[in-house]
């Protein structure tokens, strides 16, 4: 954003809590003034502690007391003594301000699904399920550019015919 370039990145839900049939993370309420979480039931978690998890530096949520003698714990968490414990990545604000800009003009996410996510997703379907055949980064990155060099040149043969883009390329080179 420093560079006027904004970043639209819809958040995605990544918990499972509703495939348990639990409580989604969705439905406990960050309250920024005062730093807590409020479930479901109107109760408060505090901030316990921040702990760095897979290299994110992660702050964590959480009310024993509430949670212990809480009517709907069944339906919050599987654990029998934990209560239910909510992770909050210390740069969240800017993802939570990410998905505002993109609530206010939804029309936003269809033109960037046009735009960029079309290219992936006929490159992963060409690569069918598998994953990169190559190891190591400057393989891998290799191999993801050669599909995009078949995606690129399949595009353009399809707006200018095999022998439009050969005579652009020979312009081009000369």
């Amino acid at each position: 954003q420093d560079l006027g370039a904004v970043a639209l990145v819809p958040k995605g839900d990544t918990s499972g809590a509703d495939r348990k049939g639990l409580f989604n993370r969705s439905l406990f309420k960050y309250d920024q003034e005062k730093d807590i979480y409020i479930c479901p039931m109107g109760e408060e978690l505090q901030n316990r502690f921040t702990m760095v998890e897979d290299g994110l530096e992660q702050q964590m949520y959480f009310n024993n007391i509430a949670c212990r003698d809480c009517s709907q714990r069944s339906r919050c968490t599987t654990s029998k003594r934990d209560p239910r414990r909510i992770k909050r990545w210390v740069h969240e604000a800017e993802m939570e301000d990410m998905q505002a800009r993109l609530n206010a003009s939804p029309q936003t996410a269809v033109v960037r699904k046009q735009t960029v996510e079309h290219p992936f997703g006929t490159i992963k379907m060409w690569m069918g399920a598998t994953h990169f055949l190559t190891q190591r980064f400057k393989n891998v990155s290799t191999e993801i550019s050669l599909h995009v060099l078949a995606y690129n040149l399949k595009r353009m043969m399809s707006i200018w015919g095999a022998e439009g883009l050969a005579i652009k390329l020979r312009e081009r080179c000369s």
